[in-house]
């Protein structure tokens, strides 16, 4: 591979994930059937999506959680997008992959 190859490869690379972003967590089944992700923490953020059980974000390790809510990036079901947001740390599987 030449070097101006490897360089394009790995500037794709960066841009598909977050440098802040962990490995990926599952967002857990709710009652009502949907995890909110709002664009500040608390329950008063703007509602931005309803995610449901079994989709996946990543963490971003570089904001620390606030209340109980955690800063992510919601990933969409075939990973193709990086939508930022909060998410209440419980909704959240603690083992992720």
């Amino acid at each position: 591979m030449t070097l101006s190859r490897m360089a394009a490869a790995l500037a794709c690379a960066a841009l598909a994930t977050p440098a802040a972003a962990t490995s990926y967590c599952e967002v857990l089944p709710t009652r009502d059937g949907f995890v909110a992700l709002r664009d500040a923490p608390g329950a008063n953020g703007k509602l931005l999506r309803r995610m449901t059980a079994g989709e996946d974000v990543q963490i971003d390790s570089t904001v620390r959680e606030r209340g109980g809510w955690m800063k992510v990036f919601y990933t969409g079901p075939d990973r193709s997008i990086m939508q930022p947001g909060w998410v209440n740390r419980r909704l959240v599987a603690r083992e992720c992959g």
